[in-house]
């Protein structure tokens, strides 16, 4: 595991500690079980809160944080999905395609 994924598994473990709940991780040991690598959320008691479907530990690093920290989701409800989305969230008001309105092209 390297050492990036380590520190922000831990800062989950912090997070999920915070809120009363305690982060897991499956202990397999088998890469191609469908659980290797894998974790879920538990209230101090136990129980499951998040990540015990479709198989005993389910979430990764991305879905524990999204369960953890709801309000840093993206606000559009959407991940930018091309290079022009991307740049011209950047930069809206010069676009790099050179077509200033719908239709025309730079000339």
């Amino acid at each position: 595991m390297e050492a990036q994924q380590v520190s922000r598994e831990k800062r989950l473990r912090r997070v999920a500690a915070r809120q009363g709940l305690r982060l897991s991780k499956s202990s397999r040991r088998d890469r191609r079980a469908n659980d290797y690598g894998r974790y879920r959320i538990e209230d101090l008691g136990g129980e499951v809160v998040a990540g015990g479907a479709p198989f005993q530990f389910s979430l990764d690093l991305d879905a524990v944080e999204d369960v953890l920290l709801p309000e840093r989701r993206p606000r559009h409800g959407r991940p930018l999905s091309r290079d022009e989305d991307y740049e011209n969230a950047i930069t809206p008001h010069a676009p790099h395609d050179g077509i200033w309105r719908h239709g025309q092209a730079r000339t």
